[in-house]
């Protein structure tokens, strides 16, 4: 090996390594103060730890979502014994413990994503578009939604798994002439199990079968219906075991109910979506958009793959919530890598051309970190811990069954952890409490139902009107009034702090 080689491959491992450290920092510091716990990493924890219990796939006769997110979940927490190995208690420190280890599983596949995210883009267009874009998606700081237990978060890195294996189709170019080839044959296969197994987390992600279709077909050398329809294979099998299941315990009308739920619910237009994330990452998204036009009049079909199809689904949907587009932030990073690079190219004077990308780069990453850090040192969740604490505590002292009546994030604990004898009612919920004994968790959500005049505000008020005042649980530390409308703090707007939490019973 010559040093000028060896000097390149150091270089390489330095180019990869500055991401991923910046991704490990950006995804771990400060994992629970934000973002504010959302409603739905209890639906999902509930329904992980239910996996993990042995009640079954389908706890809660819903089918809203596939079941691989659960499977996975509730497999890696299982090996590193949760929650037995935390020794939980009803203590502030326990109960912070408990929504730690999930969320920084979450954080290890969000670094996950930022090594994905480089080697895909190295393999379509070279080292320096890489280190740019995996820069830009380990500082964005938007990137904090990666944090929550989300299924968009556990299937991002097997929908990445999928696009980067079949990139690596081109190094049997010249190895095979008639047949597909056994290397390429693995490499497709494993690639549709894991868009397949991406599809059977959570459905949407069905999009990205056009853009992997492309890349199969322009880095296969010969026979590429076949070796398209080989892919076919899994990728429609395994996501085909969510109704087949239902069909076998006989619900298949009941998961056809609820898929066609999915696309009926009340109007949630995707530009509310994109208008969200111009807010909370102005720099993401115009670098991103700008990306996507850019590739267009490039004719650059893999960027547009990447991006479009999911962008017309959801459009079509017309229920998406910012965090939908967690799937689209790869694709915005790559695009903007890639436009910062090219513009660059177009400078006549080769110093001013080779070292603009990283000065932009070096800008971008100076300001994202600076948002990162001032967001991230926002408390959002110390009320909610100390509420989970403390509900956990009086429902304990409960002589008899007793109902929760809250945002369904504070029921996973003191049923799959705690055991207690209860029952839970969404605040969303009308159905009437089967038992004697109930608590409510007054928090921002619970308020705003209460001031509804509709069917579930007055029943929320009526069992209000029987309680009595328990606690009142306020933050660890004065919240400091931040002005929503000023950059980078216009991230409270999607994840709002957590304030004053009120705990009531009637008994």
């Amino acid at each position: 090996m010559t040093k000028d080689k060896e000097f390149s491959k150091y270089n390489k491992i330095t180019l990869i390594l500055i991401p991923l450290i910046l991704s490990a920092f950006t995804h771990t510091w400060n994992l629970l103060d934000f973002p504010n716990l959302h409603i739905d990493e209890g639906h999902y924890m509930r329904k992980t730890l239910s996996t993990m219990q042995g009640e079954g796939l389908q706890p809660q006769d819903r089918y809203f979502a596939p079941y691989f997110g659960q499977i996975l979940m509730a497999g890696i927490l299982g090996l590193i014994g949760y929650p037995d190995s935390l020794n939980p208690t009803s203590t502030e420190d326990s109960i912070e413990n408990l929504y730690t280890v999930p969320r920084l599983i979450m954080s290890i596949f969000a670094v996950i994503d930022t090594f994905l995210v480089y080697k895909i883009t190295e393999r379509k267009y070279g080292n320096k578009i890489a280190f740019i874009a995996s820069i830009l998606f380990a500082i964005l700081p938007y990137g904090w939604v990666l944090r929550r237990i989300f299924l968009e978060s556990i299937q991002l890195p097997l929908l990445l798994t999928s696009i980067l294996l079949v990139l690596y189709l081109k190094q049997d170019l010249n190895k095979t002439k008639n047949t597909i080839g056994k290397r390429n044959i693995s490499l497709i296969l494993l690639s549709g199990i894991f868009l397949g197994l991406s599809i059977f987390t959570k459905v949407p992600v069905f999009t990205m079968i056009p853009v992997v279709v492309y890349l199969i077909y322009i880095n296969t050398p010969t026979k590429k219906l076949k070796s398209i329809g080989l892919w076919f294979i899994p990728v429609l099998i395994i996501p085909l075991l969510w109704p087949a299941h239902a069909y076998s315990i006989g619900q298949f009308d009941i998961w056809i109910e609820d898929v066609l739920h999915q696309t009926q619910r009340e109007s949630k237009p995707l530009i509310n979506a994109l208008t969200s994330l111009f807010e909370v990452d102005p720099i993401l998204f115009i670098l991103g958009i700008s990306g996507f036009i850019y590739a267009a009049i490039k004719k650059d079909f893999f960027i547009l793959l990447f991006g479009i199809p999911f962008l017309l689904f959801l459009y079509w949907l017309d229920f998406v919530s910012s965090f939908h587009l967690i799937i689209l932030l790869p694709a915005f990073s790559i695009a903007g890598a890639k436009l910062i690079v090219e513009l660059s190219n177009l400078i006549p004077n080769m110093k001013i051309r080779n070292t603009l990308p990283y000065i932009i780069i070096s800008a971008i990453a100076i300001i994202g970190l600076t948002s990162i850090v001032l967001i991230l040192s926002v408390d959002a969740n110390s009320s909610i811990i100390k509420t989970q604490a403390a509900a956990v505590h009086y429902m304990e002292q409960s002589n008899s069954t007793v109902t929760i009546v809250s945002n369904p994030m504070f029921a996973w604990i003191p049923e799959q952890i705690f055991h207690i004898d209860m029952d839970q009612r969404s605040f969303f919920s009308t159905k009437p409490i089967k038992t004697t004994n109930y608590i409510i968790i007054e928090d921002s959500g619970y308020k705003k139902i209460m001031k509804e005049n509709s069917k579930r505000g007055n029943f929320q008020k009526m069992l209000y009107a029987d309680t009595n005042l328990i606690e009142t649980i306020k933050p660890d530390n004065e919240i400091p009034k931040y002005d929503i409308k000023i950059y980078p703090y216009t991230n409270l707007k999607t994840s709002p702090v957590s304030k004053e939490i009120n705990i009531r019973a009637n008994y």
